[in-house]
């Protein structure tokens, strides 16, 4: 019997996904605090820009089943469907990455899928999901107004120094949701606008 057909990131939105405009704003977000921490401050791959992508597009699928445990179902759901360009294993860190874009923090005890994951790969998967998280919070309120994103690291924190169409959007929430960046990387976020 052959393997069934995975879909592809946008096939399995448009399956589960519901908030196109946000997915890709959070998406596009993502990529831009990838870009200004591989500026320098960290060496990732294209590959890993990929994965993050991916799981930033993905990251509220799970509302399909349910709002209030919405990111384990989008874990659930991506593992279950797979994704087409990925194989399982990639799958499994994009899941994992997706999964942590709000709640609890990635924790070995708790969190088998994530505890299965070799010491590197765990490692990755908080650097993007923190990533991702910070980007999901950028996109609240306010949409569509950052433009450029650059980032400086000092010995006590990463700042992001943020270039907006005019109007400078409330991060309150990006901050918040700065706890695993700031546990991954061990240095305080800061945010101000160019």
């Amino acid at each position: 019997m052959a393997d069934k057909k995975k879909p592809t990131i946008e096939e399995l939105f448009e399956k589960y996904g519901e908030r196109k405009e946000h997915a890709k704003q959070v998406e596009q977000y993502a990529e831009k605090l990838f870009d200004a921490l591989n500026q320098g401050i960290c060496s990732f791959s294209a590959r890993e820009k990929e994965y993050l992508k991916a799981a930033a597009f993905l990251h509220d699928i799970g509302y399909a089943v349910e709002k209030k445990a919405h990111h384990k179902h989008t874990m659930n759901l991506i593992l279950e469907n797979g994704i087409s360009g990925f194989d399982d294993e990639e799958t499994m860190l994009i899941a994992n990455i997706a999964r942590y874009h709000r709640s609890s923090l990635p924790n070995e005890e708790k969190h088998k899928r994530f505890a299965s994951l070799d010491p590197e790969k765990k490692q990755l998967v908080k650097q993007l999901g923190s990533i991702l998280r910070i980007a999901d919070g950028m996109d609240k309120p306010d949409k569509n107004l950052i433009l450029r994103i650059e980032a400086e690291e000092t010995p006590q924190s990463i700042n992001f120094y943020l270039k907006t169409i005019g109007f400078k959007p409330k991060l309150k929430m990006a901050q918040a949701k700065s706890d695993m960046f700031e546990e991954t990387f061990k240095k305080k976020v800061n945010f101000f606008f160019m």
